[in-house]
Parts: C-alpha cells; sequence; structure tokens
C-alpha cells in the first residue's frame, strides 16, 4: 500500500504550514502473526536497519522490518516549520568522500543542498554573552587542536582529561566540544575510542534535511511501523521473535537497537546474549546530545550573515549555538554531555529550550524572544526507543566496544553505530554496519528458499 510518511506531526494548522513531507511506499499494516517462512527479521528501522534491508532486497530474502515508532530513521528525525527543515538528530554527511548518504545528495542536486566548508574551531567564541576577540578565539582554538592531538597520540586508553590540560581557561568550554562530539566530558571519554574513529574534515550539514534524506533510503522497503519486539527466542529449529502484532518465526534476526535499548531488558533474548555482549552494554553507554531550534519571525542577523558559536553564557556550561545556516530563520542550540543530562532532568524539552533561548538573549538581546515563532526540541535521553544520544566507552573500557559487533550466533546479529569499528556515533558507520551484518549472513549461506 501507499502511505504518506510524515516527518513532523503538526498540531495546529497544518494546510497553511507547508508540512515537510515525502511520498514512499512501504508495506505498512500488514499483520505479521502468522508468517513462519522468513529468511530475515530486521529489529528497527533506523540507518542500521536500512542498510540491513537495502541488502536483504538485493539478495532477494524475505524479511520484514519491524520498528517500534511510527517512522523511519531512528535519531536521524527531519521535521518542518513553516516550510523550513531542521533536523533534530543527526545533521553532518561526516566523512563525506566515504559516505554513501554524501553521494546520493549530490547527485540529487537541488533537491538536497551541502554546505561545503569545514570552518575552523570554535568559528566564533562567546563568554557570558559578549563575543571574544579574534586574539581570544584563535587562542582557544590553539588549545582545541592541542588536546585533540594529545587524545590521539595518548598511549594508553585513560580518560581524555589525564593527557590535556585541564588549568586552560579554555578547558570548560573545550568541555562542551568534547560532550558534542563524543556525548560525555573529557573526564568520562576513552582516549583509545577516539583513536578508533576515523576521521576526515569532511563534515557537511545536510540543508534540506540528513533526517529525511536518510528516510528516503528506507523508499520500498517492507517496513511494520508501531510494533515493538519483545523477545526474540532462537532455542528452536526457527527463531522466533515475539512482537506487537503476534510473532514471527525466522531464520535470522538482526538487532540494530541502541546499546541503551538493549541494556534496558526490553527485548527478552533466549538464550541471553553471551557475556562479551553484556559487558560491552556496561562498558560503552550511551552519551547525550540534544539538538534544540528556536523558529522566528524572519533574521535577527542582517541578510548573509550567519554564526557558529561556542558559548559559555552566565548559566557556566558550554553550549553551541547558530543562526541562520543556509539562510534559515532559525536560532539553534546543540547541548550534550552532563549539561544535557542536567536538564533533561530538570525539565526535559523545556529545560533543554529554556537554557538555549536565555543563552541566545544574551548574545543578540532581549528583543530576540520576541521574535521566536516557534519552539522545538529533541529529548533523546527520554525516548524509550532510543535513550541516548551515542555510544561513548568509558576511559580504559574501548576494546569492550568489539563485543557488540563479533559474531556470536549465526542466527543473530547486532548492528547500529555502536557496532561501527572506526564510525561510531555516526548515521553511515550505522549504515554500513547493518550492511556487513546481512552481507555475512548472506555470505554464510542465508538465502531465500
Amino acid at each position: 500500500m501507499t502511505c504518506f510518511f510524515r516527518q513532523c506531526r503538526e498540531d495546529g494548522a497544518a494546510n497553511q504550514d507547508r508540512l515537510f513531507e515525502t511520498r514512499w511506499t512501504f508495506t505498512k499494516g500488514l499483520r505479521v502473526s502468522g508468517e513462519t517462512d522468513l529468511d530475515l527479521v530486521i529489529v528497527g528501522a533506523g540507518a542500521a536497519g536500512i542498510g540491513a534491508g537495502l541488502v536483504a532486497r538485493a539478495a532477494g530474502l524475505k524479511f520484514r522490518i519491524l520498528e517500534a515508532s511510527d517512522r523511519v530513521g531512528g535519531r536521524a528525525h527531519t521535521i518542518s516549520r513553516g516550510g523550513v527543515t531542521y533536523d533534530l538528530g543527526c545533521h553532518y554527511l561526516h566523512h563525506a568522500s566515504r559516505n554513501p548518504f554524501a553521494a546520493t545528495a549530490l547527485s540529487r542536486g537541488q533537491e538536497v543542498s551541502i554546505n561545503l566548508t569545514h570552518d575552523a574551531l570554535p568559528e566564533a567564541y562567546y563568554r557570558n554573552g559578549v563575543r571574544q576577540d579574534e586574539a581570544t578565539r584563535q587562542a582557544c582554538s590553539k588549545y582545541y587542536q592541542v588536546s585533540d592531538n594529545a587524545y590521539e597520540i595518548a598511549e594508553a586508553d585513560v580518560a581524555g582529561s589525564t593527557v590535556i590540560d585541564t588549568t586552560s581557561p579554555f578547558y570548560d568550554v573545550y568541555t562542551g566540544w568534547c560532550e558534542a562530539m563524543n556525548g560525555v566530558p573529557p573526564t568520562r571519554v576513552s582516549t583509545h575510542d577516539i583513536q578508533r574513529y576515523k576521521a576526515t574534515a569532511e563534515d557537511w550539514p545536510v540543508k534540506d534535511g540528513y533526517g529525511a534524506l536518510i528516510a528516503s533510503f528506507a523508499e520500498g522497503l517492507p517496513v511494520t511501523f508501531d510494533c515493538p519486539v519483545h523477545a526474540i527466542d532462537r532455542t528452536g529449529s526457527s527463531v522466533t521473535v515475539d512482537c506487537a502484532e503476534g510473532t514471527l518465526r525466522t531464520k535470522t534476526v538482526v538487532v540494530t537497537v541502541s546499546p541503551a535499548v538493549l541494556k534496558s531488558g526490553s527485548i527478552h533474548f533466549t538464550p541471553t546474549l553471551p557475556a562479551a555482549v553484556e559487558k560491552a552494554l556496561v562498558d560503552v553507554p550511551m552519551g547525550l546530545a540534544e539538538r534544540i531550534a528556536l523558529f522566528t519571525d524572519g533574521l535577527i542577523l542582517p541578510p548573509g550573515e550567519r554564526i557558529s558559536a561556542h558559548t559559555i553564557p552566565k548559566a557556566g556550561k558550554m553550549l553551541i549555538v547558530k543562526v541562520h545556516e543556509f539562510g534559515k530563520p532559525i536560532v539553534e542550540g546543540y547541548i550534550a554531555g552532563d549539561l544535557a543530562r542536567e536538564l533533561t532532568d530538570a525539565g526535559g524539552r523545556a529545560a533543554l529550550i529554556d537554557y538555549t533561548e536565555t543563552a541566545a538573549v544574551e548574545m543578540f538581546g532581549s528583543a530576540l524572544r520576541s521574535k521566536v515563532l516557534d519552539r522545538v526540541s529533541s529529548c533523546w535521553s527520554t525516548d524509550p526507543l532510543i535513550l541516548g544520544g551515542y555510544s561513548a566507552a568509558l576511559p580504559g573500557r574501548s576494546a569492550s566496544r568489539a563485543g557488540l559487533s563479533e559474531r556470536f550466533d549465526e542466527r543473530l546479529v547486532l548492528a547500529g553505530e555502536a557496532c561501527s569499528p572506526d564510525q561510531q556515533t555516526t548515521a553511515h558507520g550505522a549504515y554500513f554496519s547493518g550492511v556487513r551484518a546481512v552481507s555475512h549472513l548472506v555470505q554464510d549461506g542465508l538465502k531465500a528458499d
């Protein structure tokens, strides 16, 4: 059947608000109970589940993707307000020259625009609402570079804070940057986990939404929405998957949910997951990262101007504030790590929005408040289907990450960004892990009857 998958659901005047919609064909709404001859069940329709599904389709397998939410994409989610798009989740095409989503974005031309510049960090530096002079910004940038390099050359797997100068006047703003990149502060980031991440300088934001781009890859895949999986039993001749719509029997299963969801026990495994996986779920927890958008009535800066700032507001902890990326009437905040935890614990989305708006008012004046038309925020840490931003190994525990990607059963495979050997925290890392998972199953002999 044909359905309209709506990236953003408005409660108000939907007709005049020009919702961002894309038409895709899904086998949505088909009951799954009684299906006994599947080759593969994929749990989760995020980037990893989509990658797994594309390989399964190419291999001619009979399969189904079970998605607990009402949309595809997982932590990739584009919304729209007044025809202006915004990514509540992943936004940057990291490692663009090796990123399959980037190649597709470029091939589509005007459908997806990307910013090809890579700015020195921080591009702008604010403290207590005041933009710091260029000499101070350059000194801050130098501290970033020295600290990042110290992570890369650390011989032991230790906390990042032990190999950098924590007495620097820039340590507090750098802490926020480390949290934005890793979901955790320097005191809890593993130097070896950072070293395994193979970065390039190609970080391209997607004008029309990275979430929308990723979701478009799911066109035609057999996704069943609103269908959480409760149990997976691989003790019999077939694997049984108990879900909201009944029980499926299948030859194999690829599970793509986040490590935090696995650890929560919301999916019961029989037999239980092996010790190496259980250890990894403890040693590689989820860091936090939240994105906030203030949609404004027109621009607050002169036409053509934009700002990307690392700022320490009077409240004391760093956030990233961006204004008019791609010329959009949006003031956005990026809050991660301990600050994200403190705010979500204190008041959820409302607290994240208030912190961002207060910081922006310090930077641009109180008149900003009257220009804000709408306020939105992610809250991935409290979403029971996600429970965090992205995976971050604890200091001294980076080696445990391998427990998530190593094969332990010929009929059950894990996939997702946390399973990526060198692209953890990224959407394309998740995508490739899903591709690898099903490719290995096919290479091992999985085929349609």
